[in-house]
């Protein structure tokens, strides 16, 4: 039959079959991710339970941000799919009208984040610094997050390292009795293991905080500086990445719609034969 329709439909099986196997890896993705999700949120709840009271609780949550998007690609991917299967007209708008939203939206925030780079700077260190550095002790899942991104991108807090005084175990004010005080988290030494060979040392930063202290010892950019500077020097690979992201949607919306209309076609020719 080819990509081109015979004599009894106007719908092409290449432009069918296309966008139902499409839809139908991005189905089995969505439930991966789902599962991945289900997974990391009843391990994480065996040992540590924590209550959801404001919007960044899910914001910052791993598995519940797995089990978000999982949900929105196994439904989007199933209304491609059996729209295109079963040529249903009904799913296959509800799938290219959510598509153009979801790169609506993708295009409308790169513009803003753009257009508004200092203002969106500022307000992302704010919500990164009232809603990770306070809580740094407080979430497992918080910290070792934290942890991982200063140890490799070689970054200390938000805007600085000195981000570490709202936190209370690590501020530097006299009725602090913590021994962590004056301190930051180990992640942000560039030496980690300075006592023990392979066993980080927990002060490694101690003092760093107070007046004169060594920071020789640690790395003093925040971590949203040192991503713009990567994203800077990266420009080709953040550039494909939005490209490699963008163009399966376009794809995607452009087949969906094509389909949509030989559907209809099909049906008018059908009615008035």
């Amino acid at each position: 039959m080819g990509c081109f329709s015979n004599e009894a439909t106007l719908v092409s099986p290449c432009v069918k079959y296309t966008l139902f196997f499409f839809n139908f890896a991005c189905w089995l993705f969505g439930g991966v991710i789902i599962g991945i999700g289900v997974w990391a949120f009843v391990e994480k709840n065996k040992y540590y339970q924590k209550d959801i009271s404001t919007v960044y609780d899910v914001v910052f949550d791993l598995s519940i941000i797995f089990l978000i998007i999982g949900s929105i690609i196994f439904i989007l991917g199933y209304a491609g799919c059996i729209g295109a299967l079963r040529e249903n007209v009904c799913l296959l708008k509800i799938y290219y009208y959510s598509m153009i939203l979801i790169f609506l939206t993708l295009v409308v925030g790169i513009v803003l984040a753009f257009v508004f780079r200092d203002k969106v700077k500022e307000e992302v260190s704010t919500i990164l610094q009232d809603n990770l550095i306070t809580t740094y002790q407080d979430d497992p899942d918080k910290q070792s997050t934290i942890d991982w991104i200063q140890e490799n991108v070689e970054c200390c807090g938000v805007a600085s390292y000195q981000d570490w005084v709202k936190n209370e175990y690590y501020n530097c004010t006299t009725d602090n009795p913590s021994p962590l005080a004056c301190s930051v988290p180990y992640s942000c030494c560039r030496k980690q293991d300075s006592i023990t060979s392979g066993l980080p040392n927990i002060l490694c930063g101690k003092n760093v905080l107070k007046a004169g202290g060594d920071l020789s010892l640690i790395y003093t950019i925040g971590c949203v500086e040192m991503f713009l500077s990567l994203a800077e020097t990266e420009l080709p690979i953040v550039g494909g990445i939005v490209i490699g992201f963008a163009v399966p949607l376009l794809i995607a919306i452009c087949l969906s719609r094509l389909l949509e209309g030989q559907i209809l076609d099909q049906q008018r020719h059908i009615q008035y034969r």
